[in-house]
C-alpha cells in the first residue's frame, strides 16, 4: 500500500477539525512552522479544556518521534480513514494560557486547601500579580515545602494545569479516523525498544 505524504498545512487543517469537533466553543490557534530538515505546529488557546485533553486529540497527528539516548527522529505513519498517510507536522506543541479570572479562581483554590500553612507562615492570599511576577516563587509554606522547586507559584500553577472546563472531550470524527500503523523501526533497532508513539501494526 502506498502512502500519501501530507504538508504540514494539511496536517494543521485536520488539526483544526479535529479540535473544533472535540471542544466546540474553544478558539484555538493552530500555526505551522517550517524549518530545515522538518515542520512543527504549535496550538494556542486561553482557559477551556487542560493540556492533557487537548494533547489526546492533537498528538494523533503527529509524524515523529524522538529517541533522546541516540538524538535521533524516526517518522511514524498512519491510516486515515483507511488511507496510509504521513503528517506534516513532526511535532506538536500545545501552549495554554490564562485569564485573570482563572488565576484567581486558583489562588482561592490554593489559599483554601493550605489556609493552615498560609496562616502558620502568617502570609496573606496571594495576587494574580504576584503570580503573574513570578513573586511567589520565594514563597515556601511550613510544613508544605521542602525543595526548592516548590513553593505557592508552583502550588497555583499545578491548579491551573490540571483545572478543565469540562469533565469530558467530545467525540472528533476527524480524530477517530486516525491509527498508528508503524514507525521507521529504527529507535528499537538500537536498542531502545520503544518509540515516542505506541505502534498499532495492521500487517501482523
Amino acid at each position: 500500500m502506498s502512502t500519501k505524504y501530507l504538508t504540514c498545512a494539511e496536517t494543521a487543517k485536520l488539526v483544526r477539525a479535529a479540535l473544533k469537533e472535540a471542544f466546540p466553543g474553544v478558539k484555538f490557534g493552530v500555526r505551522a512552522k517550517t524549518y530545515s530538515g522538518g515542520a512543527s505546529m504549535t496550538i494556542t488557546w486561553t482557559d477551556g479544556p487542560n493540556n492533557a485533553q487537548v494533547e489526546a486529540i492533537a498528538n494523533r497527528f503527529q509524524g515523529a518521534y524522538f529517541d533522546g539516548s541516540i538524538d535521533y527522529k524516526g517518522s511514524v505513519y498512519h491510516m486515515l480513514n483507511g488511507e496510509r498517510v504521513s503528517f506534516g507536522a513532526d511535532f506538536i506543541h500545545c501552549t495554554r494560557s490564562y485569564t485573570d479570572a482563572m488565576v484567581l479562581r486558583a489562588i482561592d483554590r490554593v489559599f483554601s486547601r493550605f489556609a493552615g500553612n498560609f496562616a502558620e507562615a502568617g502570609i496573606q492570599k496571594p495576587t494574580v500579580e504576584q503570580y503573574r511576577n513570578g513573586d511567589l516563587l520565594s514563597v515556601q509554606l511550613p510544613g508544605l515545602h521542602q525543595w526548592g522547586n516548590e513553593s505557592v507559584q508552583s502550588e497555583v500553577s499545578a491548579t491551573l494545569y490540571k483545572h478543565s472546563d469540562r469533565l469530558a472531550v467530545a467525540s472528533s470524527k476527524t480524530a477517530a479516523g486516525v491509527f498508528v500503523t508503524h514507525d521507521d523501526g529504527y529507535s528499537r533497532a538500537c536498542g531502545s525498544g520503544m518509540s515516542a508513539v505506541p505502534v498499532e501494526s495492521l500487517e501482523a
